[in-house]
């Protein structure tokens, strides 16, 4: 049952359709204007590990990415959060970045919604807002799969706002 709703959940993001933004600022801040991405490609999941997490800790907000599709993003982070691997930092210029905002792992019901996704010279700022569900006895594991795409080489910053307050930062590079 276990792998049968996890593989349910990734056949559901493969039939998705897919289109990379790609990310025209410059990471070296040649003053690109500011660019809001289109929502229509975020994934948002709230059993983002599928399975049996009971044996978790309660919590692990993080902002993580992963190359590839957002299929791929989604197996990332099980792998980051259920089997311990190392987030990865840096890209290479012909991957397609996508930002994983995830929420944790909660023993009750939680919901993640992304409402703006701004790209700025070398920030990406999301702009999200968390729902919970106290009456709930559903475990969740919310999360936001958000695809922008090839970056030019830089230095560049995931910045997570929740309710417009900062709420986490990520660093990651992007090389030739």
């Amino acid at each position: 049952m276990t792998g049968h709703f996890f593989n349910k959940i990734l056949a559901i993001i493969a039939i998705s359709f897919f289109v990379a933004i790609p990310f025209s600022g410059n990471a070296e801040g040649e003053g690109t204007p500011e660019k809001e991405l289109g929502l229509e490609n975020v994934v948002l999941t709230h059993y983002a590990l599928g399975g049996d997490t009971t044996g978790l800790k309660p919590g692990g907000e993080a902002v993580y990415l992963a190359k590839g599709t957002p299929k791929d993003a989604l197996i990332t982070l099980k792998q980051i959060v259920l089997e311990g691997r190392r987030p990865v930092w840096s890209f290479k210029m012909k991957d397609q970045v996508n930002i994983i905002v995830f929420r944790g792992v909660f023993l009750k019901f939680n919901k993640i919604s992304i409402k703006k996704v701004l790209l700025k010279d070398s920030s990406v700022e999301i702009y999200a807002e968390y729902k919970d569900f106290p009456g709930s006895d559903i475990p969740s594991q919310p999360a936001a799969i958000i695809p922008v795409g090839k970056l030019l080489p830089g230095k560049y910053t995931a910045i997570l706002f929740v309710d417009n307050n900062l709420q986490k930062k990520a660093d990651f590079k992007v090389s030739r």
